[in-house]
């Protein structure tokens, strides 16, 4: 049995499009996806379409989700601060049933394929705890090849080097039962097998919106089942064009209206790493240096602050 496991499409329908025909192409009979389906593409509902007609798939709600939720019955004439823009913009976008449709999804999925257990969260702390975004997550990695262009191959060498030879990972993985441990949220693509027992980890990074510094790709992951009930994975990397995929991107109303989110998750596209776990704390600080208490951020701080952020090299590589 194969099965084709993604995560975090944000919006990105290209993307999505793309990954569903590869993994038609390879025979893969059932889809496994982790969440986070809006919140930086422009075309959100045009996703959740898409995956809503999608045969054979396990399908769970990410964080993203729960701040639309956040929303539901909210004055929206209240809605005129810069920060939540990308927000407001998505939830008076993506269609009433669809929404519903997101919300409605859980959180957690525990499921048997070919006599194999499968466990999804869209998070790793669900079974790991915080290992994984302090040890390999995106902002670790922003840092790490700040000035290195990144393979395929030099991240799965790097990652497997990191979690084989830590023994607090490896104390984790002890206390795990066998199985597929599946789940997204860090926008890094990576898996790890235990070469004694029948347990493999897949995070198969973000389709939408990777952030692990190969450039002009997008990941996802496929398992396989053998009749015997093993299991093994495949880290696959589609070749995209993410210049025009920007191009087009500017052309939306997302872009007019949620402009200083969307310049971001560019700058997070074009160069592959994370930039808003640098930018939010930028602007904090620079609303405590001017003064500024409104949180959620106005959008007149909102604004300055990306155009100071912009101007710092370290944090806009």
């Amino acid at each position: 049995m194969k099965i084709a496991v993604l995560s975090d499409v944000h919006g990105n329908l290209p993307a999505l499009l793309k990954v569903l025909e590869d993994a038609k192409k390879r025979k893969t009979g059932r889809f496994i996806i982790a969440g986070d389906y809006c919140l930086s593409g422009a075309w959100p509902d045009e996703c959740i379409e898409t995956l809503k007609k999608l045969d054979c798939k396990h399908i769970i709600r990410g964080n993203e989700e729960r701040y639309l939720e956040d929303l539901i019955g909210k004055d929206q004439s209240n809605w005129t601060d810069g920060q939540m823009q990308i927000s407001y913009w998505n939830y008076r976008n993506i269609k009433t049933e669809n929404l519903a449709y997101i919300f409605s999804l859980p959180t957690v999925l525990d499921l048997e394929l070919s006599g194999v257990r499968l466990h999804v969260a869209h998070y790793s702390n669900a079974f790991i705890g915080d290992y994984e975004l302090e040890k390999i997550g995106s902002a670790i990695l922003a840092g790490k090849y700040a000035k290195t262009d990144v393979t395929p191959d030099i991240l799965k060498e790097d990652i497997q080097t990191i979690l084989e030879n830590d023994p607090v990972f490896q104390r984790k993985i002890t206390a795990l039962e066998d199985g597929v441990y599946i789940f997204g949220h860090s926008h890094v693509q990576w898996s790890y097998k235990d070469k004694d027992r029948d347990l493999l980890l897949i995070n198969p990074g973000s389709c939408g919106l990777p952030l692990d510094g190969i450039k002009n790709s997008i990941p996802y992951s496929v398992i396989n089942i053998s009749e015997d009930g093993h299991i093994g994975s495949e880290e696959i990397r589609l070749p995209f064009d993410k210049t025009e995929y920007v191009e087009r991107l500017k052309k939306t109303t997302q872009y007019t209206e949620a402009n200083v989110w969307s310049k971001v998750i560019v700058k997070e596209l074009l160069t592959a790493r994370e930039q808003l776990a640098f930018f939010l704390p930028f602007t904090e600080q620079y609303a405590n240096k001017i003064g500024d208490p409104v949180r959620p951020f106005c959008v007149d701080t909102w604004e300055k602050a990306y155009e100071e952020w912009k101007k710092q090299d370290e944090h806009f590589r």
